[in-house]
């Protein structure tokens, strides 16, 4: 996995959250939420969220 520097908007919590799915194409990458609440594709970048669960906090 690529540090957290070299993903798309780094600053953004989804980059450090359990719940992120990158979906690459041939010119863009996006930051899916898989935690299935909307939006799925939030603008980013995510400042706060209440569904954010770090990944070091994965059981």
């Amino acid at each position: 996995m690529p540090s957290v520097s070299d993903q798309p908007f780094p600053q953004s919590k989804c980059t450090t959250c359990q719940f992120l799915r990158e979906v690459k194409t041939a010119r863009s990458v996006f930051l899916m939420c898989t935690q299935g609440t909307p939006p799925k594709y939030p603008p980013q970048p995510v400042r706060e969220c209440t569904f954010f669960v770090g990944k070091s906090d994965q059981k």
